[in-house]
């Protein structure tokens, strides 16, 4: 099922919801016409509310059935779900670095010469936003059973060799 559209359609309308920190991390559409199921996936720099959810899912049922291309796309008995993005699911959108600044974040990315690595560590800087290069700065932590609250050098990490990055539960 093609969702390009419908993704282009939720991320201009967002801003015309009331809610201009809003942006689109992703979007899933389950089921086949007429009875798809829509989940969309927003969050702001600073984290979304629960209230905030339901006003954007308001926002956009309304719009979507009052669009008919959308319409067309998903139907007139579709459901549309409004969350964020749960815990352990990877970082999709580049304004989500900002948000997580200070949690700990497991990366893997593609070393200098270009061959798969990981690093685990606190996300203690996000460039990446209006920089025609944007990086991350993470202070490495230990891993295993026996881990030290040590830190390493902070390790710079340029996004394009960032293959997946994903928010660790922090205890």
């Amino acid at each position: 099922m093609e969702q390009g559209p419908l993704k282009s359609f939720i991320d201009d309308v967002l801003g015309e919801c009331g809610h201009d920190d809003v942006f689109l991390v992703d979007l899933h559409m389950k089921g086949a016409h007429p009875s798809v199921r829509v989940d969309v996936f927003v969050d702001t720099e600073k984290g979304i509310s629960v209230s905030e959810c339901v006003d954007l899912n308001r926002c956009l049922i309304s719009a979507i059935a009052s669009h008919n291309d959308m319409k067309a796309v998903v139907g007139d008995d579709f459901e549309l779900t409004v969350s964020s993005p749960g815990i352990g699911e990877p970082i999709r959108h580049v304004r989500q670095y900002i948000r997580h600044t200070g949690r700990l974040v497991r990366v893997q990315y593609r070393n200098s010469e270009h061959m798969p690595a990981e690093i685990t560590g606190r996300l203690v800087e996000a460039d990446v936003l209006e920089t025609p290069s944007p990086s991350i700065v993470l202070e490495p932590v230990a891993s295993g059973k026996r881990k030290k609250n040590v830190a390493g050098e902070p390790v710079r990490l340029e996004l394009s060799t960032v293959s997946r990055a994903v928010v660790e539960v922090d205890f």
